[in-house]
């Protein structure tokens, strides 16, 4: 019998695997090296994905908020539907009577009329808004109980600070916000925005009249302040020759004590115009030349041929009055 071989420990084999990659180890060599670019370009480029994205939302995060354009056009569309008017067609062959209401103060047409601070006014005026809408709102109330009459409310662009808007527009615009303007009087009620004073205020609502009509007011009321009625009824109504029996006047003051407004009124306009009847001169004509900063000009010279000479009468004794041809007292 053959003795049995022993085996050492000494002399066992062993053998070292490296732990390998089996998706290393089998994959091709040129796929590694697009491994290797890959995550290189990867590398480089994470950086400026990171930093374009932190802008993109910071701005996205502070932009002005955008103009939703179809909101806007509806928008604007439907204010358009709601302040549509609906009017009654009016023979203007058969109008008879002008009211003039003269303006003061501008309404913005913005916000409630009532409230002074969507107004622009002189610091003397502070108070006299409710007087304003009073004015507006008997004039209309005229107009509405007569289908003979037209309301002119008069006054031009007389403050640089409330831009192209004309005080006449704003008695307008009041009105309509008030919704005095229903459809039996809305082709009844217009502005003439050339005026710069009381005077002027009468003479071109005769010619705005004029425009709208074909013809001349056979009767004319004027709606404003009471302290100021013996100025249209004394100086004005003198000055355009109109009869005195078809030239009426309703006044109404703003509340409380107008002692002080009379003294005022003597001092600062009557006194003036009954020095000077058609206001052409000196202090007068000046207030007229600072109350039209826009340097407007009217044509009622062209549309009513009648008295074109009138508009710019100015004779060499102030009290004289004109003594050309006038259609209303033919």
């Amino acid at each position: 019998m053959l003795p049995t071989a022993r085996k050492s420990s000494s002399s066992r084999v062993r053998i070292n695997i490296p732990t390998v990659n089996v998706s290393e180890a089998w994959a091709p060599a040129p796929l590694l090296r697009k491994q290797h670019l890959g995550t290189r370009l990867l590398r480089l480029y994470l950086p400026c994905l990171l930093v374009f994205s932190l802008v993109l939302n910071i701005y996205y995060f502070t932009r002005p908020t955008p103009l939703a354009l179809p909101n806007a056009l509806s928008s604007t569309q439907a204010a358009a539907e709601k302040t549509k008017h609906e009017y009654v067609a009016v023979d203007y062959s058969q109008v008879t009577d002008l009211i003039i209401v003269p303006g003061h103060g501008i309404f913005t047409n913005e916000g409630p009329p009532l409230a002074e601070n969507n107004w622009h006014l002189l610091k003397m005026q502070r108070g006299e808004v409710g007087a304003f809408m009073a004015h507006i709102g008997k004039a209309v109330e005229m107009v509405k109980e007569q289908d003979s009459s037209l309301l002119v409310f008069s006054g031009g662009k007389t403050r640089l600070t409330a831009g192209m808007f004309s005080e006449a527009q704003g008695y307008w615009n009041a009105a309509d916000r008030m919704g005095w303007l229903t459809k039996d009087v809305y082709r009844r009620v217009f502005t003439e925005e050339h005026a710069r004073d009381s005077y002027e205020n009468v003479l071109f609502s005769i010619a705005r009249f004029r425009e709208v009509t074909g013809h001349y007011p056979d009767r004319i009321t004027v709606v404003g302040f009471e302290f100021k009625k013996d100025r249209f009824l004394d100086l004005h109504r003198k000055a355009l020759r109109y009869p005195k029996i078809r030239f009426n006047y309703v006044g109404i003051n703003p509340p409380g004590d107008s002692t002080k407004l009379l003294l005022g009124e003597r001092e600062n306009a009557y006194r003036l115009f009954a020095r000077d009847l058609y206001g052409c001169r000196g202090l007068l004509a000046e207030k007229r030349r600072e109350r039209n900063p826009f340097k407007t000009v009217h044509g009622y010279a062209t549309s009513c041929p009648e008295i074109a000479a009138f508009f710019n009468y100015c004779p060499g004794n102030p009290m004289a009055t004109y003594d050309g041809a006038l259609p209303w007292l033919s």
